[in-house]
Parts: structure tokens; C-alpha cells; sequence
């Protein structure tokens, strides 16, 4: 049954009766010319609030759109701390190595251009950076922790930390001007503290990037840091004369050379139209007689205080809208009758591009993403809907490489339920490519990149194949479920048939590589069954749909178990938990099976049966 089959199909959600789209613009054509002339004194006598509330709206987008921005630039810093935390805790990244740690950090400011400096604490309070000159090239060093200003105090807040976070802005010396940061602390498996990291991005390059005209900055920008303390505008990207300092990091509001900014906290003025238009979105203040509009909006999150994104414009720039207004009524009165003509030819284009976009629509739904949707078209409305359509598809069609589909169809169907926690009897499998960190060693990167993402696409056929999700990449390991996302009674057969189908294809592949000279893959699969806690896993606004419990742990101590089994001259191995087996409905299909083997394994008191199916 296809997992769209509950939802309602387009001929059971259409109206009773439907109208040509040419017969409904022509009736809107001629309902038009009737009402055109009370109409016309209505726009116009409405002109100057419509117009005044329509520059309050594109200056609310510009401020969104800021914010927006802020955050492409600076989550990209915290996501790839992240990614190097995870390495270094799981041993890709040698800590032990200060070049190791240093040319990590370098490759981390390559990819992220808004980090001005990064670093790696270790705990004998050395801190191993990589700084980026003026010039654009990458220094790297080591520095002592107790000749940084605070370092030890940030070190501390690391060291009793669990999350990444956003700590408070501090001075630069290297960059000579206030930067904001993120650290995160590096944790073994065991949760055991072994260092910490901190990316910086310079204040400067904040007001630089708000500011920058392409991005819909004119100057007339700020960002705050409570009510008077200026962390981005224009007199910040280049800081000097301000007199800063590690003591004194920030300037306030009557510091950045801004006469209207500094006055962005007198009294409102109050107007019940201006009110109604903003509500919390900003407000109005008199300068000097001029009146200015402020439009902002709070950010969390990039430390411990809330910043407050927003520009500011003079309320008298309604009057060129409100002159556009009206000549375009005028000219709307002249050319109603030539519309009328055109509707014809309108209609048969507009029926036939919206009929690409709804086509578009629909192969979205159904997470289709093959082929492009767009059709150009000369309407420019329906031509940028139709781009946007197929950016949504690029956009989607990653976001399905990032999810899987069943459990998107399942939402779906079933919504937010779909996604409570719950618990479950299911199948978990783990797999590894033995000795896949010094053979990536000897690889290139993007070599080694594409052998990962080769050897996941044939994993993830066997999983998929047999009704299994990708929880996740760890790694160059794979942890799927069987029976998580819904209930399934064969959860366990499924899952060790994809396991044996695993072995095959990971044979036929290695034949292939030995025949290319190229090194086989070896693997180990360890299979547990058993109950977990199934649904979102994480904190609010982060959260993965994943299984916890110990059922989990079993699986992997089950494929770690296999270096115990697996000679140097073997391709695969799949050990099988004896619950596994018992929970297979039909167990017959594996044939006479091996006698189990008792082994202790770590969390469990009783030893565990340990079945050898490859």
C-alpha cells in the first residue's frame, strides 16, 4: 500500500463545480470596470496609510531578512565545531597532536570564511589556534591558557559544560576589536571532559555583512546587545576611535557617532494608526522635528544577553509610494479596457503555467524530485513561482537525503502523533568497515568521500530493501531500525535478511575493488532485538526522531563484539543476538543454524547467545 494511500486524493478535495479560468477573469474583468470608479476614490483616499504600512512591511522583511542572514553566518560556526568536537571525541582527530588539532581548526575557517580565529583547550591549559591575517592567510600557534586574558575563566566554562554554547562577547587582541564566540566541549563516550573549542567572529565583519547593500543594508542599521550596547552599524566596521577595549568592548548608542539611533529610546510617538501598523515590530520617535520609524526584532541565542536586530527610516519616504499609488490608479483607469483584451490571452497562459506549478506541487507531495518542474514563462510572477518551485525541489530533495521518506510520508498521514515517544519492540542493526581510519589515511579526501558514500548506498539498499530506517551515519558506521517508525511484527526477520544481503553485496563489490587494485572493504554487523523509546530525541528546536535504550547499546557492543570473531582474512561478519533469533517469526528461513556461542558483554549480567550467521 503506498504510504500516501490515507491521504485524500485531488479528485475527492475538489469543489462540487469549477469555472474555466478565462471565463473568471473575464467576469472579474467586467465586476472591475463597474466598481473601478468607487473603487479608484477608496485607493485613494486610502492611499497614504497604505502606503506608509507598506514600507513598515518591507522594512520588517529587510529586518527578518538580517536576522536571517546573521544566523546563515554564524550557526555554520557552531555546526562546525560540532562536527570537529565529535571527531576529536570519537579519535579521528589525534588531540594529542597540536598540528593535528591546529591544521583541523585551519580546514574548519576555510569553510566557515566568518570565523576570525578558533581554538582548541586542552587540559594542560595550552591552547592551540589557528587566526586569520588581515591578508587572509591562516596563522597557526600555541599560546598558554594563563597568559589570555580570562582564559582560564572560559576554560572553566567549558569544563562544566555538556552543550555547545554562545559565551559572552569578549576583546580581541589579535583582531583589535570586540569578537562574539562559540565553544563546545570535547566529551569521550564516557562523557569524560578531555578539551575544549572556541570559534570567534569579529564584531566588524557582523556590521560589514548587515550593512553590505546586496544584502538590503543602506546604512541605516544596528544591532544591540541590551538597550545601549552597539555590537553591528556602520561605525563598527572599522572600530577604531572608539576607544575599545578587553575592559570596555562595546560602545553604547551615544558613542557611534548615530544622532537618530541615540535617540531610539526617548518617548514614542503616539499614533493609532503608526500603533496599529507596528505593533511590537517597533515604533516612532521624534528627532529634531523629523519623525523616524524603528523596526526591529530580538535574537536569542549567540550569548548570554538577547540582541536586537533592526534598522530605522524617516516616515516622510511614504510620500514617493504614496506618488506611485496614485499614478498607477490613473494609469489603471487607461489601460482597464486593453486589459480586457488581453484577459483572453492572459487566461490561456496563466491556466496553462499554474497547471505546471500545481503538476510541480504534486510531484513535491509525493517527495519526487527527479526531474525538474520549471517551464519559463513570460508572466513574472508565475516565472518566479516556478524557479522558486524548483528551488524548493533542490531544497527538498536534500532534505530527503537528510530524513528518511517513510518517516516524512508518516507525518504526513499521521502528523505531530507520528513522532511521540513510544515504546517499542524492534530490531537495531550497527555496522563498521574495519580499519577504515588508516585506510582513509592513504585516500585522498574526496576519494575517501566517495568510497563512504558508495559503501553507504549499498547498505542503504539492503536496509531500504527490507523495510529498515537509517537512524544515522556515525562515522563510517551505520545504525538502522527495524519496527521503530511502525509497528512491525517481522521486524527481526527483515532486519536479518538485510544483513545477509549486506554480506553479498559487500562481496561482489570487494571483487570489483580487488579487480580495480583497490583495497577491499571489510565489515562487521552485530544484530540486537529487544524494547526502546521511539520519537523525538533532543533538545527543543534540535531534535533527531531516533530509539534510545539499552537495546541500542547491545546492538553495537554485538558489532564491536565481532573483532573477536572476524579473521584478518575475512570479508564480512553478522553476529546475531539469541533475542534476535527469538524474535523472528520464521527463523527456518536461515537454515540449520550455528550453535550459539555465550559471551559476556558489557551492561548485561548474563551472557549474551551470540549467533555467527556470516
Amino acid at each position: 500500500m503506498s504510504p500516501l494511500s490515507d491521504i485524500p486524493s485531488e479528485k475527492t478535495a475538489r469543489a462540487p463545480w469549477r469555472v474555466p479560468l478565462v471565463a473568471a477573469m473575464a467576469f472579474a474583468f467586467v465586476s472591475l470596470a463597474l466598481i473601478s470608479g468607487i473603487a479608484y476614490i477608496v485607493v485613494l483616499a486610502g492611499a497614504t496609510g497604505t502606503a506608509e504600512r507598506l514600507l513598515v512591511d518591507r522594512a520588517a522583511r529587510v529586518v527578518d531578512a538580517q536576522v536571517d542572514l546573521v544566523r546563515s553566518r554564524l550557526d555554520p560556526v557552531s555546526e562546525q565545531l560540532e562536527l570537529i568536537a565529535s571527531l576529536a571525541a570519537a579519535g579521528r582527530i589525534d588531540i594529542e597532536s597540536p598540528v593535528d588539532m591546529r591544521e583541523a581548526l585551519a580546514v574548519m575557517m576555510g569553510q566557515v570564511p566568518a570565523v576570525s580565529a578558533a581554538g582548541f583547550a586542552t587540559l594542560d591549559l595550552k591552547l592551540h589556534r589557528a587566526v586569520r591575517e588581515p591578508d587572509g592567510q591562516i596563522h597557526r600557534d600555541t599560546i598558554s591558557l594563563i597568559d589570555t586574558p580570562r582564559g582560564l575563566e572560559r576554560f572553566r566554562e567549558l569544563q562544566t559544560s555538556q552543550h555547545t554554547f554562545w559565551g559572552a562577547l569578549f576583546w580581541s587582541e589579535s583582531a583589535k576589536q570586540p569578537v562574539v564566540n562559540v565553544r563546545t566541549p570535547v566529551r569521550r563516550i564516557d562523557n569524560a571532559f578531555i578539551g575544549g573549542l572556541i570559534a570567534t567572529v569579529a564584531v566588524g565583519d557582523l556590521s560589514y555583512l548587515i550593512g553590505d547593500p546586496t544584502h538590503g543594508g543602506d546604512g541605516r542599521y544596528f544591532i544591540l546587545v541590551g538597550r545601549d550596547k552597539v555590537l553591528a552599524h556602520r561605525r563598527l566596521i572599522n572600530s577604531r576611535g572608539l576607544g575599545l577595549s578587553e575592559e570596555r568592548s562595546l560602545p553604547t548608542i551615544k558613542e557611534v557617532d548615530d544622532p537618530v539611533l541615540a535617540r531610539i529610546w526617548d518617548t514614542p510617538v503616539r499614533s493609532q494608526q503608526a500603533d496599529r501598523w507596528l505593533g511590537s515590530l517597533g515604533h516612532v520617535v521624534d528627532v529634531d522635528g523629523r519623525r523616524w520609524v524603528f523596526v526591529y526584532r530580538e535574537l536569542r541565542r549567540f550569548g548570554p544577553d538577547p540582541w536586537l536586530v533592526g534598522q530605522y527610516f524617516p516616515i516622510e519616504d511614504a510620500t514617493s509610494d504614496l506618488d506611485r499609488l496614485t499614478n498607477g490608479a490613473i494609469v489603471g483607469a487607461i489601460t482597464l479596457a486593453v486589459a480586457a483584451l488581453l484577459a483572453l490571452f492572459m487566461g490561456l497562459s496563466m491556466a496553462r503555467s499554474i497547471r505546471t506549478i500545481t503538476s510541480a506541487a504534486e510531484s513535491i507531495e509525493q517527495l519526487k524530485f527527479d526531474e525538474p518542474f520549471h517551464r519559463r514563462s513570460r508572466l513574472r510572477e508565475i516565472d518566479d513561482a516556478g524557479h522558486s518551485l524548483d528551488k524548493a525541489r533542490g531544497a527538498l530533495k536534500w532534505f530527503g537525503a537528510y530524513v528518511p521518506h517513510r518517516l516524512v510520508f508518516r507525518l504526513m498521514e499521521l502528523g505531530e502523533s507520528a513522532v511521540t515517544s513510544r515504546r517499542r519492540d524492534v530490531t537495531v542493526m550497527f555496522t563498521d568497515i574495519v580499519g577504515f581510519t588508516p585506510q582513509a589515511e592513504d585516500l585522498p579526501e574526496q576519494e575517501t568521500a566517495d568510497m563512504l558514500n558508495h559503501h553507504f548506498a549499498l547498505l542503504g539498499a539492503c536496509i531500504d530493501g527490507e523495510q529498515g530506517v537509517i537512524d544515522k551515519y556515525i562515522g563510517d558506521c551505520v545504525m538502522a531500525v527495524w519496527g521503530g517508525l511502525f509497528k512491525m511484527e517481522d521486524h527481526a526477520d527483515h532486519a536479518v535478511k538485510a544483513a545477509l544481503d549486506m554480506a553479498r553485496v559487500v562481496r561482489e563489490d570487494n571483487a570489483q575493488r580487488i579487480a580495480a587494485g583497490q583495497m577491499p572493504v571489510r565489515l562487521r554487523v552485530g544484530i540486537h532485538s529487544g524494547p526502546v523509546v521511539v520519537g523525538n530525541i533532543g533538545a527543543p528546536g534540535r531534535v533527531n526522531y531516533t530509539v534510545v535504550g539499552d537495546t541500542v547499546n547491545v546492538a553495537q557492543r554485538f558489532e564491536q563484539l565481532g573483532k573477536e570473531f572476524m579473521a584478518e582474512t575475512e570479508e564480512v561478519i553478522v553476529l546475531v543476538s539469541g533475542d534476535t533469533i527469538a524474535a523472528m517469526k520464521h527463523p527456518e528461513a536461515l537454515g540449520p543454524l550455528p550453535t550459539p556461542e555465550l559471551r559476556h558483554v558489557k551492561g548485561r549480567d548474563e551472557p549474551e547467545q551470540v549467533y555467527r550467521l556470516v
